[in-house]
């Protein structure tokens, strides 16, 4: 009797304790970087802009510069994911926060690249993870979500003539 007094206090602490922890964790993550930016010819700022700062750099006795990036894929923040887990730990009483926990945890996938730099510091190679090509049904797919995207109003420029003084 005094064991169930004990556990049944600790596991509703857990289970409160552990709830939203992967909503949390669906919330903050990592932006993939725009691999259409980086390739040959682009410049050390625009691929520093997407994979951050080097790990590690290396001067080459020819005037190039090799820098290897680490970052992460595959683990971009994502509100729908993360309102999927609320509802589902309503609808669980929490009970299925430490399975979205463990989901959680083993999102994404650790990736690095070297990329070689001229004098100039722009891009002559790039050696490590590439990014898959997109498929032609994905291409589709965007192309279709296209119309259904709210546009930035572009301002219109038309040449006026200021207000005249007699028209205030």
């Amino acid at each position: 009797m005094n064991i169930k007094i004990i556990i049944a206090p600790i596991a509703i602490h857990w289970l409160l304790t552990l709830s939203g922890c992967s909503i949390m964790m669906a919330l903050n993550g990592t932006p993939e970087p725009n691999f259409d930016v980086i390739k040959v010819g682009a410049t050390r700022e625009e691929v520093e802009f997407e994979l951050g700062k080097p790990a590690s750099s290396q001067e080459m006795s020819d005037g190039k510069k090799v820098d290897s990036y680490k970052y992460e894929v595959g683990n971009s923040p994502n509100p729908g994911r993360a309102s999927i887990y609320g509802y589902y730990d309503l609808i669980t009483i929490g009970l299925a926060e430490p399975i979205f926990t463990i989901v959680e945890l083993v999102q994404g996938d650790d990736e690095e690249t070297q990329i070689v730099y001229g004098p100039d510091d722009r891009v002559l190679e790039i050696h490590g993870y590439t990014p898959p090509p997109v498929s032609a049904e994905l291409k589709a797919a965007e192309e279709a979500q296209e119309q259904y995207k709210r546009k930035r109003p572009t301002p219109k420029t038309t040449a006026s003539e200021p207000p005249s003084p007699e028209s205030k």
